[in-house]
């Protein structure tokens, strides 16, 4: 009677365990608001790198990331995810290079405003822009979409501005942000204008510092330990 007993409640066990919560559903309103909203809480920055784009390059990319611009990147933000292989789908007409704007909506369906993506490759990549149906370009970024995409391919000196590419293209993509108004030669968020050259360019200048809508940066550090919430 006992092993009856045992087996009768291993067997409602294992059926429990099989069993999950039905989702709450929301509505579009809803799911809208939370895509458009800017994270109250520090987001979890993802960098994927892609084609076999080096783990200790996304590693030198996040140090110097805190490092330069530490208002934009708060320690800790920053998580590296293993290779991601892109397929034959992702390539252009041509099959010559990466179309930017499908990595990006390849990744559109895991971001939101507490996951934001940066996908890292060092194959080219390409948009249609100003007539051209396959303009190849440094990265790519939709504002407030939470996801971006950086090439090397296309950087001059990926060692020295990588980073700078990344940050345009971050603010674009997670604070809503577009290029700078007042057009300094020397802040990252200049548009390049087809030019693919970011050496003086080193930080933000005053206008955009000011002008940034976020979370500061304090807030988000003092919330660092519900980055989950």
């Amino acid at each position: 009677m006992k092993r009856v007993l045992w087996f009768i409640i291993l067997v409602l066990a294992f059926a429990g365990c099989g069993q999950k919560e039905t989702p709450q559903r929301i509505t579009g309103e809803e799911a809208a608001h939370k895509r458009n909203t800017v994270c109250t809480c520090p987001p979890i920055i993802y960098i994927q790198p892609l084609n076999g784009f080096s783990q200790a390059e996304a590693r030198r990319v996040r140090k110097e990331l805190y490092a330069y611009v530490p208002d934009i990147f708060p320690e800790d933000c920053i998580e590296i995810l293993p290779d991601r292989k892109l397929g034959r789908e992702m390539r252009n007409n041509a099959d010559t290079r990466y179309r930017a704007d499908k990595i990006i909506n390849n990744f559109r369906p895991e971001a939101d405003n507490h996951n934001v993506y940066i996908g890292l490759l060092n194959d080219d990549i390409s948009i249609s822009y100003k007539g051209k149906p396959d303009w190849g370009v440094l990265g790519l970024s939709w504002k407030g979409k939470y996801v971006s995409v950086v090439s090397t391919y296309r950087i001059r000196n990926p060692r020295r501005d990588l980073w700078k590419v990344v940050t345009h293209e971050f603010i674009h993509a997670y604070f809503n942000y577009g290029h700078c108004p007042k057009d300094d030669e020397h802040c990252l968020m200049k548009d390049a204008k087809g030019h693919a050259d970011f050496s003086v360019k080193n930080d933000l200048c005053a206008y955009c510092k000011t002008h940034i809508q976020g979370v500061p940066v304090q807030e988000r550090k003092r919330t660092a330990n519900h980055r989950h919430s």
